[in-house]
């Protein structure tokens, strides 16, 4: 009986004294909605690099602004990379992500121009 209990109480403290593992990273940035006629440009976190057209609740179309090259066996969250910020400016969609990489939106084309950066973002420590 005595050994069972040390064995359950060695096993407890063994459990409990693992350091609890803390993310690496914040909450990626909520970008609000950017508002054209008669669009609304977002940009979804559920969808990384991802620019989504929207009218009256529907979704219109979307476009991959740059992809994500992930590595295997390293945490992804350390990897992502999402949009930061969106404007309008005239007929052309300015989007910036995480990494300062800067990108272009032609909205009548949907032809993505990398102004900063590049089209496949990869892990950098």
């Amino acid at each position: 009986m005595k050994i069972s209990i040390f064995v359950v109480l060695a096993m407890a403290v063994a459990v409990l004294s693992v350091p609890v593992a803390h993310a690496r990273r914040h909450a990626p940035v909520d970008v609000p909605p950017v508002r054209g006629e008669p669009m609304e440009y977002r940009a979804p976190h559920s969808r990384m690099g991802c620019v989504e057209a929207w009218q009256g609740g529907e979704l219109v179309w979307r476009r991959q602004i740059y992809a994500v090259r992930f590595i295997v066996g390293l945490e992804r969250d350390v990897q992502a990379v999402f949009i930061q910020t969106m404007a309008l400016k005239g007929n052309t969609l300015l989007i910036t992500n995480e990494r300062k990489s800067a990108y272009q939106l032609d909205l009548d084309s949907l032809e993505v121009e990398v102004v900063k950066g590049t089209l496949v973002e990869s892990f950098k420590p």
